[in-house]
């Protein structure tokens, strides 16, 4: 995980960037001809440019230098005539002869604007998250990894033939089955007796079935001797959901915007939609553990998906008291989320890498919520609120509750109420408190933003 976060990190990609000069390429500025065009074919000496900079001369006053012929000049002669002309331009100079600082000079900017402009450090890592997805889009996987491959992100097997270097193709990775204990595909076939449902109940049936075993295997789980538990796989089928569900959501024909998008992939690819989903296609039956605490979260949140009909609603994961106004999150279990990625992992390892397979299985399962959120693009409740009652909802400070497990969080909107919100810490308590406080006022009418 360190390694993958520290090659796509916005500094990683700065650095590819700047080494391949894309700053030069990007258009950073609006265009303003009086302040950052040249005509074609003008030239501006390297000596002068300096010159102009170190003496302090703002970009709007240049025109007024009216300086002679510079090639026949020395830097020195040059860097004296720009210092004479300065003063006489007087930009640094208040009346009576009292210095200014640069700051005090409204146009004054420390680069010519003229043949350089200035690009935030995010700006070139993004830019460079641009490109991938654009050569992503053109010329298919293989092309955007080609393109990484000359960026210095090496995904691809490199080959050094007589000074030629060429790309190779990713292969699977062997099967996980250990075959350091006796006789494992009759263990493997004991381990998965009636696991034929549940391949029926997804659509897809493994050609190498130690990967189902894997994918469905909590660290706990000691009987299982055959395979690693899910985690490998969890960390790929986050990847390759991510990424698939990104796609789709960008290829939409409604055009999504930028924003919109971000808000979409995060109401699709968060651990409560997993887990939900989890539950309605009936994986918790076939997660394989030894814990008596993941037992208790998980049959606690399969009977409230089974009392709601499977219905995924952010309101059916609080616990309320009424008279009160407060309201408690419902743990959801982190692990079934894992173990919705981790099928989709060895779903993707399976069929030998094909993204097409596991989106069949996936979009199936989640078409619903995809079709139902993009319609209706969901917002985080924090913010919800604070859009509908911007100047009268206030948050307050956590308290920490008696069993010092849990934390509350009061949200006050005034004149209309004050709700509350217990979670496992600050941020769950605080959307807590905020769904709280939305399903109180939704029911009261008190909202007072128009419909």
């Amino acid at each position: 995980m360190y390694e993958y976060m520290k090659v796509v990190s916005n500094l990683n990609l700065y650095r590819l960037g700047r080494r391949k000069v894309f700053g030069e390429s990007m258009i950073a500025t609006k265009f303003e001809p009086h302040d950052n065009w040249l005509p074609p074919c003008y030239y501006v000496p390297k000596e002068l440019e300096q010159a102009l900079i170190e003496a302090g001369v703002p970009a709007s006053h240049w025109n007024q230098a009216d300086l002679p012929a510079l090639r026949q000049l020395s830097r020195e002669e040059i860097c004296r005539l720009v210092k004479e002309r300065s003063e006489e331009l007087n930009p640094n100079t208040a009346p009576g002869g009292t210095p200014l600082s640069l700051e005090s000079l409204p146009c004054f900017i420390p680069y010519n604007l003229l043949t350089q402009h200035s690009i935030p450090d995010k700006s070139v890592a993004d830019c460079v998250e641009a490109l991938i997805g654009a050569y992503l889009i053109s010329c298919g996987p293989r092309g955007a990894l080609l393109f990484m491959a000359w960026l210095g992100i090496c995904v691809l097997p490199r080959h050094d033939v007589d000074g030629q270097v060429t790309y190779g193709s990713l292969k699977a990775p062997k099967s996980p089955l250990l075959y350091n204990v006796p006789n494992p595909e009759c263990q493997l076939k004991s381990l998965l007796n009636g696991y034929d449902a549940f391949e029926r109940r997804i659509g897809y049936r493994f050609r190498d079935r130690s990967y189902l075993l894997q994918s469905l295997t909590h660290a706990s789980y000691s009987p299982n001797r055959l395979t690693d538990c899910y985690q490998r796989l969890e960390f790929l089928g986050d990847a390759v959901l991510d990424y698939l569900i990104t796609r789709h959501l960008y290829e939409d024909t409604r055009q999504h915007s930028p924003g919109a998008l971000t808000d979409l992939r995060s109401s699709l690819v968060n651990n409560t939609i997993f887990a939900s989903l989890a539950v309605r296609y009936s994986f918790h039956k076939y997660f394989r553990h030894l814990s008596p605490g993941l037992s208790e979260v998980v049959d606690r949140f399969v009977r409230i998906q089974e009392e709601n009909g499977h219905t995924i609603s952010e309101e059916y994961y609080l616990i309320e008291e009424e008279e009160c106004e407060e309201a408690e999150d419902v743990e959801v279990p982190k692990a079934l989320g894992d173990v919705f990625e981790s099928v989709a992992g060895a779903i993707f390892l399976d069929s030998n890498m094909s993204l097409d397979a596991v989106w069949r299985v996936y979009f199936r399962m989640m078409k619903a919520e995809i079709e139902q959120f993009s319609t209706n693009v969901p917002k985080s409740p924090i913010r919800e609120l604070l859009e509908l009652e911007p100047e009268t909802a206030k948050f307050g400070k956590p308290e920490k509750l008696a069993d010092g497990r849990r934390v509350r969080v009061t949200v006050e909107v005034f004149g209309k109420g004050t709700f509350k919100g217990i979670g496992r810490n600050y941020r769950i308590a605080k959307c807590t408190a905020a769904k709280c406080a939305l399903k109180q006022l939704k029911k009261k009418g008190l909202l007072s933003r128009k419909q």
